[in-house]
């Protein structure tokens, strides 16, 4: 039986890409565990959470993160939010089926005031965030997360300035195409647009709104042909530009032949045994006053 959706949010998704696809559902599932591999595990870097710990994912798509959580700590109480009925849909059905009644899901957006008390959670996670919040709305959201951390909660982000680093010269043209496009938009703090511009600002960003002990971790993700993440970048990869391409047309990047030929170029060269790339992001975390 298919799972009931919940009602759509008022207002406009600033979502890059479909958030309703079951296409994107199925890159996001294989990009969290990738990205989760990558950081070295769900939790790696912070200090043990206390017992019976709360724990809020903001923007958790089809929730693959918070489920995992719930499974390997069933002391833990885990909520995940998204502005997307699909994912959601799909992360409480599976959340019913594996039997985890220590995790839940809720339709929200998150650069709107969060429908939770004060003080609610121990931590609060996001992860790739830029692909829909734009640069003027990050210190509201932060704001927001120490509203309902707890004293002394932690607040961890991880984010990454580019889809990737590789020796395939259509890749990276299509990478800067997309990057420009989403400065346009309000993407990114980057002042030419060419990456995202984001982990550079994060620590700062996280000292304004008055966060303390600031760590941070930097991660790297090989996606080279001979490499055990290649197949899930370059599904991620096709995916991505296949949803991407009428954007860029339409901002006037390039013509609809032009991305059309730097497109299947791209997925050609990812395919060459020669090719090379590595994916970087950096994880900051910060913890509200006590």
């Amino acid at each position: 039986m298919e799972p009931d959706l919940p009602p759509p949010l008022e207002g406009a998704d600033t979502y890059v890409l479909d958030a309703e696809s079951a296409m994107e559902m199925a890159r996001l599932i294989r990009l969290d565990q990738m990205t989760t591999q990558g950081m070295g595990g769900h939790l790696a870097g912070l200090q043990p959470l206390p017992e019976g710990a709360q724990v809020l994912d903001i923007a958790c798509g089809p929730g693959c993160w918070a489920l995992d959580l719930a499974f390997l700590h069933p002391d833990m109480e885990v909520v995940g939010i998204d502005i997307s009925r699909t994912m959601i849909a799909y992360a409480n059905a599976r959340a019913y089926s594996q039997g985890n009644n220590n995790v839940s899901f809720e339709v929200m957006d998150v650069t709107k005031p969060l429908d939770f008390a004060d003080h609610s959670f121990d931590l609060v996670n996001g992860r790739l965030l830029s692909s829909f919040l734009r640069r003027d709305a990050w210190s509201l959201l932060l704001q927001e997360c120490q509203r309902i951390l707890r004293p002394g909660g932690i607040l961890r982000i991880t984010e990454t300035d580019h889809g990737g680093i590789t020796s395939s010269p259509a890749f990276d043209q299509l990478n800067t195409f997309l990057f420009r496009a989403m400065h346009t938009m309000g993407y990114g703090f980057a002042p030419n647009g060419v990456t995202l511009g984001i982990t550079p600002m994060l620590e700062r960003i996280f000292r304004q709104a008055n966060y303390s002990h600031l760590q941070r971790q930097a991660h790297a993700v090989n996606f080279s042909r001979d490499a055990e993440a290649w197949t899930d970048f370059y599904r991620n990869t096709e995916i991505v530009f296949l949803q991407a391409l009428p954007m860029l047309q339409k901002v006037d990047m390039a013509s609809k032949e032009e991305l059309d030929v730097l497109y299947h170029t791209m997925l050609s060269e990812m395919q060459q045994e020669a090719f090379c790339g590595m994916w970087y992001l950096l994880t900051v975390w910060g913890t509200t006053p006590v």
